[in-house]
């Protein structure tokens, strides 16, 4: 419906309400014509491009991209009406409604988002069970587990108990394949999702026909990571689908004019925001009468170290302070946040929540060690202690925005941070890039239409009398120290685990030996 009101509400008013075209060039009604041929084109890419599919949720930039496709296609099609009936329409008009509605659907639906996560139960998620108990299941678990924003929710595994055992999976392990149905009708689920690597030809079809003629949904996974979607193309091979997997051909040209698209926008964005920059400048050194820019070091591309500028958001001391705030992390693996920072001044509150603070980096992207869209900057410690997996991201610029920051960025789990960042690398275009500063525009304006409303909420006094979301380390920190910039504790993940695991095994698990009978809702014993 928000769809519907905001597409043929935007092509109205530039279409029929503005006076971009006299009326006696082209009439009200067939200005409405072209409005209903450019809203039903639009909502017909959004339904077709799976934009209305439901769970899992579409990653935000991947949503975007398709929303851009949609809108191009309305405005296509306007285009395409107008030519061939001869109607007059202005470049103009096109190029304003496109962008007029592609602005206030990606707005309007963050914002709905956002919101979403701020009201605790407004979405809830679809509870599904993964079929198959190795380590490919393993990491789909993790993958749910660490992305809730998804809108999966994780009721168990179902599989083989002596593989789930040594994958790591045996808490949450729920019963055999033998037992499948009776299992998803015990716990409720709405939908399985079934790992390619964990069955023989024959289990794999027996299961999913089960599954369909108990009325579930299927998801099946296609046994390899970090490939983007785009990059897989389903055809037939005598009516069979095979899947074709392309290899990511980065041009030498490509990384030219990514270069060049920093240095136009850096210099861009400097100017814009200089003024803003100047007045920021001015309230940190108002506050404490300390340095105004705070100097980080970090690793850059092929893990050479380079000055990072930030505006100093915490107390000049915070570094000095930072082990004693360890108790607080609200992170895991290497990375650091706590909610309410004590370090962290008035001013950098406001600066970090809004992400001003990082305006100096783009110094850093005129100079080349980053660039505008990459991989989070990486701190010394963390540099030291990333496996040799982890460090494919040096592979790239850092970036002051990046796939992470705009996914996953509240996200407390390192092994999103992990995964996003090296989809990153793996799977980059410029075309991934566009969609990932499409997304930072979205995010920051949402960010701060939100920001009162989360400054009041912070601000708000609990039953105890500590602020909400405030930790232990809050309570005996006395006023006044502000906050840290990001903290390395520790880098022992899962990941780790597992690959320890695979190695003392002597490989991965050997396909499940649950056998799947003609009727796999037939117990067997365990």
């Amino acid at each position: 419906m928000l769809d519907v009101a905001v597409v043929f509400g935007g092509w109205t008013a530039v279409l029929v309400v503005s006076n971009i075209t006299e009326e006696f060039k082209r009439s009200n009604e067939r200005s409405l014509v072209m409005v209903a041929v450019a809203a039903l084109t639009t909502l017909a890419i959004m339904e077709r491009r799976g934009l209305y599919a439901g769970r899992p949720a579409l990653p935000r930039t991947e949503e975007i991209s398709r929303v851009f496709v949609a809108v191009g296609g309305g405005a296509s099609a306007i285009a395409v009406s107008a030519a061939f009936l001869d109607w007059h329409i202005g470049a103009r008009e096109i190029l304003i409604g496109a962008v007029g509605v592609f602005g206030c659907r990606s707005l309007l639906r963050g914002l709905i988002r956002a919101l979403a996560a701020e009201i605790p139960g407004a979405d809830r998620p679809e509870s599904v069970v993964i079929v198959g108990t190795g380590y490919e299941a393993c990491e789909l678990a993790e993958l749910i587990v660490d992305h809730p924003e998804s809108r999966f929710s994780l009721a168990g595994v179902v599989g083989n108990l002596s593989v789930a055992e040594r994958s790591g999976l045996v808490d949450r392990w729920i019963g055999p394949t033998g037992r499948l149905i009776e299992l998803m009708h015990q716990h409720e689920v709405t939908g399985a999702i079934v790992t390619a690597n964990g069955f023989r030809g024959e289990q794999f079809r027996s299961i999913t026909q089960q599954l369909f003629r108990s009325g579930y949904d299927v998801h099946l996974t296609t046994g390899v990571s970090r490939m983007g979607e785009g990059r897989f193309d389903v055809r037939s091979l005598s009516h069979e689908p095979l899947i074709v997997m392309e290899r990511n051909r980065i041009r030498r040209s490509h990384l030219w004019a990514k270069r060049a698209i920093d240095l136009i926008g850096a210099s861009i964005a400097m100017l814009v925001a200089a003024p803003i920059m100047a007045i920021v400048a001015a309230l940190i050194w108002l506050e404490d009468r300390g340095p105004i820019i705070y100097t980080a070091h970090r690793a850059g591309r092929r893990g050479q170290f380079f000055p990072m500028y930030k505006f100093r958001s915490m107390v000049t001391n915070a570094d000095e302070l930072k082990e004693e705030m360890e108790a607080g992390n609200e992170r895991t693996g290497p990375l650091f946040k706590m909610s309410n920072d004590p370090r962290i001044t008035r001013i950098g509150r406001f600066i970090r929540e809004t992400s001003i603070d990082e305006l100096p980096q783009l110094i850093n992207v005129i100079k080349g060690d980053m660039s505008l869209v990459g991989p989070r900057p990486a701190l010394p410690e963390e540099e030291a202690v990333f496996d040799e997996e982890l460090r494919d991201r040096f592979e790239v610029r850092p970036g002051i925005t990046g796939l992470w920051q705009v996914e996953a960025r509240s996200n407390a789990a390192f092994n999103a941070y992990r995964r996003l960042d090296l989809h990153y690398v793996e799977n980059w275009t410029l075309s991934l890039d566009f969609h990932i500063l499409l997304a930072t525009v979205e995010q920051l304006i949402v960010t701060l239409a939100l920001l009162p409303v989360r400054l009041l909420r912070r601000s708000a006094p609990a039953a105890d009398g500590v602020a909400p979301g405030t930790s232990p380390v809050d309570r005996r920190r006395p006023a006044g120290i502000a906050a840290t910039e990001d903290v390395v504790i520790d880098l022992r993940d899962r990941s780790r685990a597992r690959l320890a695991a695979r190695a003392e095994s002597g490989g991965d698990p050997p396909i499940e030996h649950d056998p799947v009978a003609p009727s796999i809702s037939a117990a067997r014993p365990d």
